[in-house]
């Protein structure tokens, strides 16, 4: 009898044993940190790219990561504490939690872009949201664009969902499935093998946080946002114990300019530009819904853009490998051809030789050009798009204003310059006169989707007009001078002026204007990195390919692309003697 009461009490204790796991982990109290200047936090971390995660060479890195050691330096810098912030890999999304919910220790803190909900919130304290949590529904991109709740209900009964167990995800998809119980469902691992799933399976469909979808759309799955059964929560964010008493100087940092500054740098590093202003800026805001779906129609206009263009280098390559193939075997022809006279003679064998060597240089030579042609024409079918996406965008804007004069003026501006645009689609050069119609075309639909904001001139030289220029090089310089200058004024007395003059062996461009001088950053004293923007790059790029095929270089002065701090901007090109 002894014995069994003896085994009873044994399996309870083991029982409350396995129900509340010991977290062994260190983790100083904030109090006795604060006190001695000096202590030890351990932050768990449950890994998905790119908010934490293990990089190929062993370094850990991330949104999150990045987040964490932020603050550390943030209560050195106010309170003078040195921390050591530990990190432990917990493989088990559910068993982090878990260790957090029980942990005996104060400074422990879990990572694994957690989504804020109620019933978490019983058992474990948040940080304030780092950023917001929307899940959109993602079918395959081969699915049809479903307008309603309804119409996507009744074709998902002929269809199978996916989720990770135990998310929000898997909550939505319940909720969802509620409406056609029959349908089938899965369970994954991870949002991207989600992803994975949807994009080999046209009757596949899931929940994914709108950034994850970004990313596998970056990565090239073939998967399709709908713009229906969206569910938005509180937002993301770390979590730490009950019984913490680490809640002030955390709600104290997240909540503080310090933070604003850390996190967009973060954000940017992590997941672009785009992703910043698309998730971070204007999904928090309720009232600029609208304007949030606009700019995700942009960037999935973009990436699938770029599928299109890498599929056309992609056909290309293979094209000129073709070419080269059959230019070897001409060349192995030949040579054989060329073995074959050896024995006629050495004379002979010198000439054919001579002759051969004087075809492979001519044929290298060849080669060559045909690649720098194809890079630059690829590099300017590139930037076409943005031009015209960025012209409909403005249209969609006019018509949500309800705005019929200025979208027919909109329109009368837009058709000339999609015309010229079009026309010149082919070539990588056009002269002068050309150029300045179109940069003024450019202008005049800026200036009609500012409202009279700013004003502009376009001169050109009478002796320049028929020379010929790289087919709008300049584009970026001017967007920037507008963008980054004149339209950061406060008032409408912007004013860009634009000079074309021939000057011995060159062309040369002045672009001057009377704005403010502010950088990308609205920082003072900084200048915009030439990397930030993908058509800036294209420019540079598009310079050191002509630069390559002329003996006298196009130069930028200032050197640096965005000289915010300037107001003048000269651009030389020399005489051209290349081909359109």
């Amino acid at each position: 009898m002894k014995k069994t009461v003896l085994l009873l009490i044994g399996s309870i204790w083991a029982f409350m044993g396995y129900s509340q796991p010991s977290t062994p982990y260190q983790g100083d109290r904030w109090q006795d940190v604060l006190q001695k200047k000096r202590g030890t936090i351990t932050a768990l971390w449950n890994g998905i790219e790119p908010f934490i995660y293990r990089a190929t060479d062993g370094r850990l890195m991330g949104v999150e990561y990045e987040v964490m050691h932020a603050f550390a330096n943030y209560t050195e810098q106010k309170y003078g504490i040195r921390l050591t912030v530990n990190w432990v890999e917990i493989s088990d999304f559910h068993k982090m939690i878990d260790d957090i919910k029980y942990a005996s220790q104060s400074g422990i803190f879990g990572w694994g872009y957690l989504s804020i909900t109620d019933e978490r919130g019983k058992y474990l304290r948040y940080t304030p949201p780092y950023m917001p949590d929307l899940n959109v529904l993602v079918t395959h991109a081969n699915q049809e664009l479903y307008k309603t709740p309804e119409a996507f209900v009744k074709h998902m009964k002929q269809m199978h969902g996916f989720a990770m167990a135990n998310t929000t995800m898997a909550e939505d998809l319940a909720k969802l499935r509620s409406y056609a119980p029959q349908v089938n469902t899965g369970y994954k691992n991870n949002d991207y093998e989600i992803a994975e799933e949807i994009s080999r399976d046209e009757r596949a469909f899931g929940y994914l946080p709108l950034s994850i979808y970004i990313v596998a759309l970056q990565r090239g799955l073939k998967v399709k946002r709908q713009p229906v059964w969206a569910v938005k929560r509180p937002g993301f964010a770390g979590i730490y114990p009950q019984k913490s008493d680490w809640e002030a100087p955390v709600n104290e940092y997240f909540k503080s300019e310090q933070f604003q500054l850390d996190f967009q740098e973060i954000a940017r590093r992590y997941l672009g530009s785009q992703m910043w202003k698309l998730v971070f800026l204007n999904v928090m805001n309720d009232s600029l819904q609208n304007q949030n779906d606009l700019e995700l129609l942009q960037i999935e206009k973009d990436l699938f853009a770029e599928r299109v263009i890498e599929a056309a280098l992609d056909a290309e390559y293979q094209k000129n490998i073709r070419n080269i193939l059959f230019i070897t075997g001409i060349f192995s022809l030949l040579f054989m051809g060329f073995f074959y006279a050896r024995y006629r003679g050495k004379k002979q064998h010198s000439e054919v030789l001579s002759q051969q060597n004087n075809l492979i240089s001519e044929q290298k030579a060849e080669i060559e050009r045909m690649n720098i042609r194809l890079e630059m024409k690829v590099l300017q079918f590139q930037s076409n798009p943005y031009f015209i996406f960025n012209s409909l965008n403005a249209l969609q804007y006019f018509i949500s204003l309800d705005d019929r004069k200025g979208v027919l003026a909109y329109l009368a501006s837009f058709s000339k310059f999609i015309h010229e645009l079009l026309e010149n689609a082919g070539t990588t050069t056009q002269t002068v006169q050309q150029e300045s119609e179109m940069i003024e075309q450019y202008l005049r639909l800026e200036k009609i989707r500012f409202l009279d904001k700013f004003d502009f001139e376009i001169f050109a030289d009478e002796n320049a007009q028929a020379y010929q220029i790289p087919t709008l090089l300049i584009y970026p310089l001017v967007e920037n001078a507008l963008y980054h200058s004149l339209l950061s004024r406060k008032d409408n007395g912007g004013f860009l002026s634009i000079k074309f003059r021939l000057d011995n062996s060159y062309i040369i461009v002045v672009i001057e204007d009377n704005g403010v001088g502010k950088d990308y950053d609205n920082q003072p004293g900084k200048r915009r990195n030439s990397s930030s923007s993908s058509h800036e790059e294209h420019m540079w790029q598009r310079i050191r390919l002509f630069n390559q095929s002329q003996a006298m270089p196009i130069t930028i002065s200032p050197p640096a692309l965005i000289a915010l701090d300037r107001i003048q901007t000269e651009v030389r090109f020399p005489i051209l003697n290349i081909e359109a």
